[in-house]
């Protein structure tokens, strides 16, 4: 793989990471009007419909994303995605009958009765959804990366106008999900049309194929759900231990940037395919280039955002959520700490590479660890307990993976997989403007000023480096 190609990499990788924060923001915008427009009995309705999804998505969307990725790239990948998304339309069939059945129970663990009625508003949205969730991937495993950014953009706009119609029309919940129902749907015929405009399989050729899948993506769905409570785990201890006062001054410290994720998740779909492509044909010196590649260029990003909050913690706790939480500054400072381990999404390495019960197993180990050592250091320490053993744990776990993807390419260095020089490089520089930012804004008495002209002037010394720096990549 040439320069050239490894370029193109982060080219497709910003048209991801684009299209995702324009997700995110429509997503953003559409809740700040609601929650505007809608009294709060209507907007815990929609938010707790949200709930719902929301439970079952991320689970179902990482192992199918992934398998569309794994299994993209063989001979017969058209049977392999063809069967993919017969089985994510049976599933959230089932899924959808199952809450219908079990909407009475559901609306009274919700306390909210609502629920039971609302419903049926609800029920198109998740039925069409679930099957569309792996539409970006296929878009993505065929380069059409100014198709993806359409196709969201257009989903956006047209959540958005349903929410911008509802508030002119004086409509209420029904109303929304009925728009929401017509989006799920297009989408969902989108994606069949895609499938058989790329593919174009007939049905009964691909039965046979659903059992691999299922045997692919199992270990990766309960590797995730480990994932998703050890990441949570932290906060139930402090909830189980401490006021609600203290809770919500944790919870509120106690979150990552959600920008990182999205770009980090951005690359890791763009070389999914290219890893599990080259480990196929044997060429693992190839993987190693590339994982570098990524690396340097998700360093480029992470590491200075990682230095400069670490100087200017309490000032960004201060405009965010104001100063009742400036006690959250610590709990913040300890979270920033996984910003330097999220320099690779290493589960979806270990995927390409055919390692999901790899995965699996490190994902449980996580969560007993980080479940054992927030239980020990909340008595040791108290509130600072947990928050450092999630961290903790983390860090174990991705050093974990690293071991195995290393073992997966024959035993390559960590050495020659991470630039290590080049990280070390980026934060010697960014630490030093950091705290030089530091040393000046402590002149600066107002707060927010001292974080917007520092933050000015820190991007602007960092920017001179990076444009070296990137020569590098």
């Amino acid at each position: 793989m040439d320069k050239s190609e490894r370029l193109t990499i982060v080219k497709k990788a910003g048209f991801v990471s684009l299209s995702r924060l324009i997700n995110l923001l429509g997503l953003l915008l559409t809740t700040i009007m609601l929650a505007r427009y809608l009294s709060k009995p209507e907007f815990a309705s929609y938010d707790q419909l949200w709930l719902i999804y929301n439970t079952f998505s991320p689970v179902l969307s990482f192992a199918f994303t992934s398998s569309v990725y794994f299994f993209g790239t063989r001979e017969n990948a058209g049977k392999y995605i063809t069967a993919m998304l017969l089985f994510l339309t049976l599933a959230g069939f089932i899924l959808t009958f199952s809450l219908f059945l079990l909407r009475f129970e559901i609306a009274k663990f919700l306390n909210n009765p609502q629920f039971y009625n609302e419903f049926f508003k609800f029920a198109p949205f998740f039925l069409f959804s679930l099957p569309s969730l792996i539409l970006d991937a296929i878009l993505v495993l065929k380069n059409e990366f100014k198709k993806l950014f359409t196709i969201t953009n257009f989903t956006v706009l047209a959540y958005v106008g349903v929410v911008v119609l509802t508030i002119i029309l004086e409509q209420g919940i029904p109303f929304i999900f009925a728009g929401l129902s017509l989006i799920s749907l297009l989408r969902f015929i989108y994606t069949w049309y895609l499938i058989k405009k790329f593919f174009n399989e007939k049905l009964e050729t691909i039965f046979p194929y659903l059992k691999e899948i299922l045997l692919y993506t199992s270990p990766l769905t309960l590797g995730h759900i480990s994932a998703l409570i050890s990441r949570q785990v932290d906060k139930y201890i402090i909830a189980n231990n401490f006021s609600s006062d203290l809770y919500a001054t944790y919870t509120i410290g106690a979150k990552e940037l959600p920008i990182i994720p999205l770009i980090t998740s951005s690359f890791a779909s763009v070389i999914f395919p290219e890893i599990s492509k080259l480990h196929g044909a044997g060429k693992n010196s190839e993987i190693q280039r590339l994982i570098k590649d990524v690396v340097k260029s998700t360093s480029l990003i992470i590491i200075p955002i990682f230095s400069f909050l670490m100087f200017f913690s309490q000032e960004f706790i201060l405009i965010l959520f104001s100063k009742k939480y400036l006690d959250s500054t610590a709990i913040f400072r300890i979270y920033l700490f996984f910003l330097p381990v999220r320099i690779l999404v290493y589960s979806s390495i270990l995927s390409a590479l055919g390692k999901q019960k790899i995965y699996m197993l490190i994902s449980f180990l996580d969560l007993v660890l980080n479940l054992t050592l927030g239980t020990t250091l909340v008595k040791a320490i108290g509130l600072l307990g947990p928050a450092i053993a999630v961290v903790v744990s983390t860090y174990v776990e991705a050093f974990a993976m690293l071991f195995f993807i290393s073992k997966a390419l024959g035993g390559a260095s960590l050495i020659k997989m991470l630039p290590v020089k080049f990280m070390i490089s980026i934060f010697a520089f960014s630490l030093s403007a950091s705290f030089l930012c530091y040393l000046m804004g402590s002149l600066i008495e107002n707060a927010i000023l001292r974080f917007i002209l520092m933050g000015g002037l820190f991007s602007t010394f960092y920017l001179l480096v990076a444009v070296k720096l990137h020569k590098q990549i």
